[in-house]
């Protein structure tokens, strides 16, 4: 489903990628990879996207997982970034809001339209998703095909585990105070 929407280069996916100097750790849950070919690694900003290892290799490796792709962008590190309230979310990306949440540090919301844009025969909803890990703003898109559950309530669940993998994968940073109290 997802294949002429997810480039496949030849280059073996990637389980994981550091992004933003190496204080963000980008990965997915198993079966899905990281496809090199779109890993862009900014001074002020990194991307990468995030889809099923089986469907980035041509089916060479990795396991049947639900088709999906993730879009990953981590912004510059910043003193103290503010997590955008969803309708903040729909608001930004110019689509109308369907519904979302904000817990456990991590923003959701599905908008209405706009995913068909990304992917072919992709469903016109899709989530996205916003949270801070070591100072930096990380933006999460997910897109799934027409009629997909990943449209509906499991996409939130799914961009929550995404969050989850990179907060337990990205190194704990100290910060400026406390690297200089004395110990």
């Amino acid at each position: 489903m997802l294949a002429g929407c997810v480039p496949t280069s030849g280059s073996a996916p990637l389980p994981s990628a550091t992004l933003a100097g190496g204080e963000i750790v980008v990965a997915g849950p198993r079966g899905y990879c990281i496809d090199p070919v779109t890993l862009s690694r900014g001074t002020s900003r990194s991307f990468a996207v995030l889809a099923s290892c089986n469907i980035l290799s041509g089916g060479e490796e990795g396991i049947f997982v639900e088709p999906m792709m993730v879009t990953i962008t981590v912004g510059p590190r910043l003193q103290s970034p503010a997590i955008p309230a969803p309708e903040a979310l729909a608001a930004e990306a110019g689509q109308p809001f369907v519904s979302g949440s904000a817990r456990d540090g991590l923003t959701t919301a599905l908008l209405a339209g706009g995913g068909g844009e990304v992917l072919d025969d992709g469903d016109p909803r899709y989530w996205r998703g916003a949270f801070v890990e070591n100072g930096h703003l990380i933006g999460l898109a997910l897109y799934a095909p027409e009629g997909s559950r990943l449209v509906g309530r499991d996409g939130a669940e799914m961009l929550s585990r995404v969050h989850r993998q990179i907060m337990r994968l990205s190194p704990e940073l100290a910060s400026a105070s406390s690297a200089a109290a004395p110990s």
